[in-house]
């Protein structure tokens, strides 16, 4: 199976994960049709899902008039109370996006606390081979190194998404997904900082619509495992909230700007309220919650 990397407009970095036809599409039909309301499935070959990670959902975001804010992340102390497969791929899931986030502000000494955690629950779900074995000695080499510390967190993140596709561990691949993406939600929710339809991060968590829809596609395939379809559960009642959001389709402009790039703009159009974005909010807080006080003393 192959991983690519495609940009979507202007801002979105998209992954795209080829999916496999596989014998569990008897459960894959029967789960979405009991969880999810989906039509029936048609049979998958040589379908695609795409989902940013969360470094790419957050890196759209202009940190200029933001404050970084620790008290928001996953304290660090947590990770050694997951001790189940499941809770272990979920919060690394969680420990990922903070990373997105801690490096977005560019904070150093955080990066390489974050990228240690990163890297030991990845060494208990026996991935962490997929690492350059002197990745953690580069994080320390370079913790005064804003530029290196960004490529190296992004250089981080591709190794283990492609050892994980290409090691047929898809299956842990998306319950971190689920994680990752739970968190970004999260995170965003606290940078937009109340409801102003003219922000453009609540736009961007509108968005998350069509980018849920996929996640949940992409994992639906490999949900014969108990693990996945457990994670998989989490994300229903926010999609239950998306499922309320009104797409409008607006004339698609494309504009040039001074130095030569091309803004994208109309085409359909995710709207949210006052009373949705609250309401998503909620949820989202409710489920970042249920995954990361899974703590076992």
């Amino acid at each position: 199976m192959m991983i690519k990397n495609i940009i979507l407009g202007v801002f979105l970095l998209l992954f795209v994960f080829g999916c496999r036809n596989n014998s569990s599409e008897k459960k894959v039909k029967n789960i979405e049709d009991e969880l999810y309301g989906f039509d029936q499935m048609e049979e998958m070959k040589d379908v695609y899902y795409r989902f940013p990670s969360p470094d790419e959902m957050l890196n759209f975001i202009d940190k200029k008039e933001l404050q970084f804010d620790d008290v928001i992340l996953l304290p660090t102390e947590n990770a050694k109370g997951y001790i189940d497969s499941k809770s272990q791929a979920l919060n690394l899931g969680i420990y990922i996006a903070d990373l997105a986030y801690i490096t977005l502000f560019q904070r150093q000494k955080e990066a390489l606390i974050y990228f240690t955690v990163v890297y030991g629950l990845s060494d208990k779900l026996r991935i962490a081979s997929a690492y350059d074995p002197h990745m953690l000695k580069r994080f320390e080499d370079n913790i005064k190194n804003v530029d290196s510390l960004k490529v190296l967190t992004d250089e981080a993140m591709t190794y283990l998404t492609d050892y994980l596709v290409e090691n047929q561990k898809e299956k842990t691949f998306a319950i971190i997904s689920i994680g990752g993406f739970v968190e970004s939600m999260y995170l965003a929710f606290h940078m937009a900082d109340g409801f102003n339809e003219d922000n453009i991060i609540i736009q961007r968590i509108s968005d998350q619509k069509l980018v849920l829809e996929n996640l949940i596609h992409y994992s639906l395939a490999y949900s014969d495992d108990q693990n996945v379809s457990d994670a998989l559960k989490l994300l229903y009642p926010i999609r239950t909230v998306f499922n309320e959001f009104l797409t409008v389709t607006q004339e698609t402009i494309v504009e040039k700007t001074e130095d030569g790039k091309l803004i994208i703009k109309g085409g359909e159009k995710i709207i949210i309220t006052e009373e949705q974005f609250n309401k998503l909010k909620e949820i989202t807080f409710k489920t970042r919650k249920s995954i990361t006080e899974n703590l076992e003393n």
